[in-house]
């Protein structure tokens, strides 16, 4: 059996918005993201890395890149066991998808071994935990009476966008660091120290709005 990282892309922009890796603020029409630390960080989990090219925009229960991802990880004939990576927009993306596949799909849920959110301050931490999901997964099955249902446990990593010292010399630190959260936790993940947060203010934002 297979391991595979569904990474969800940012909101997609016009040139101007989002710099790329070189600090280059290129147009991102399939939504952006530092695909290849993203990447580096499925392998350095031991997960293959599908990369969706579905921009982050909206966010909703219904939003084109949910449903792609739910699709995805349905799809899945070898039924591996699967990680979710959202950043930026596809990170508030991510509780739709739990949602929905708490609610729809219960026996589904404990396939779900990691779950990644980066630079979406907006929801809180806690909304992506397993025990609410696992509660209306419980309620869902019970009533389809699936008596073989597992509840789901996936380690979550919530990080909100780092500091600027992560951020290469070489490009304009005038740019703020968010689009190098995914390099940032590359870092942590290869070399087990944490990086510094920036200051973000956060709270815990009624669902829906994000």
């Amino acid at each position: 059996m297979g391991r595979k990282m569904l990474i969800l892309r940012g909101n997609s922009a016009a040139a101007g918005s989002y710099p790329d890796e070189q600090g280059n603020t290129i147009a991102w029409p399939n939504g952006a993201l530092h695909v290849d630390a993203a990447k580096a960080y499925a392998k350095r989990r031991n997960y293959e890395p599908v990369v969706l090219n579905v921009p982050g925009q909206p966010q909703s229960r219904t939003s084109p890149q949910a449903t792609a991802a739910i699709n995805r990880f349905l799809d899945d004939k070898d039924h591996s066991d699967t990680a979710f990576y959202g950043f930026s927009g596809g990170g508030y993306n991510m509780y739709w998808i739990l949602l929905r596949l708490a609610e729809e799909n219960p026996e589904s849920l404990h396939r779900i071994k990691l779950v990644v959110v980066l630079g979406a301050p907006k929801t809180d931490e806690s909304a992506y935990k397993p025990p609410e999901f696992n509660k209306i997964a419980k309620a869902k099955a019970k009533k389809a009476g699936l008596t073989d249902w597992k509840p789901g446990d996936w380690e979550l990593v919530y990080r909100k966008d780092p500091d600027k010292s992560v951020m290469p010399k070489y490009v304009d630190h005038k740019l703020d660091s968010h689009m190098w959260g995914p390099e940032a936790l590359l870092y942590e993940a290869t070399t087990k120290a944490t990086y510094a947060p920036t200051r973000v203010r956060s709270h815990s934002a009624p669902r829906g709005r994000h």
